[in-house]
């Protein structure tokens, strides 16, 4: 029944707060696999893609997202080794609004693993097939809307072990970001 509400209001936001945005937007990924004790050294890399949100009531509202993330993690103890992972990710949040347009957002990120590359120098060498290809991550951000978009960070924790090895072992590659973000709005209906 929460399903089919929740569609009523993505599909007829007349019956809702009726204060819908959409664009696009991209940034920065500081990036990193396992935990901190991992071994592994955290990089930058980017991600980008499209938004819908729309406010349910002036101080919640719902935000979908769909976006290319670069992720990995290098090496710690060899120089010009990393992994380099590429996802298409579904984030799925619940926003909440204050005073200034401020916000916090949280809720399940799902990824789906497109490759994975090692690097090693000039070496490369595709993994994708030995890593799990879906990833279920939870997500808590805080942004602020503006005249032209939005902007914020967020932190992603990864829930799924992305390297298929048994648990108990050594090998937990949690995917762990930082991302900082900046959306321009396309679209808007009041």
């Amino acid at each position: 029944m929460k399903k089919i509400i929740l569609v009523i209001l993505l599909i007829s936001p007349e019956l809702a707060f009726s204060q819908i945005t959409w664009g696009t937007k991209a940034g920065a990924n500081v990036t990193t696999l396992g935990d901190f004790n991992s071994g592994l050294n955290p990089l930058l890399r980017l991600h980008a893609g499209f938004y819908y949100k729309q406010r349910l009531e002036e101080q919640y509202g719902l935000s979908i997202e769909i976006q290319y993330s670069m992720q990995g993690a290098s090496s710690a103890t060899i120089n010009q080794q990393y992994l380099a992972y590429n996802y298409l990710n579904l984030p799925l949040l619940l926003t909440f609004y204050f005073s200034d347009n401020v916000f916090v957002e949280i809720g399940p990120q799902f990824g789906y693993l497109l490759y994975a590359v090692t690097h090693n120098g000039d070496i490369k060498q595709s993994i994708t097939d030995s890593l799990k290809r879906f990833d279920l991550a939870a997500l808590i951000g805080v942004g602020k809307e503006t005249s032209f978009g939005n902007y914020g960070a967020r932190a992603i924790y990864g829930l799924t072990n992305t390297s298929g090895a048994p648990v108990g072992t050594d090998f937990v590659f949690r995917n762990l970001l930082l991302q900082l973000y900046v959306g321009v709005t396309l679209g808007q209906l009041n």
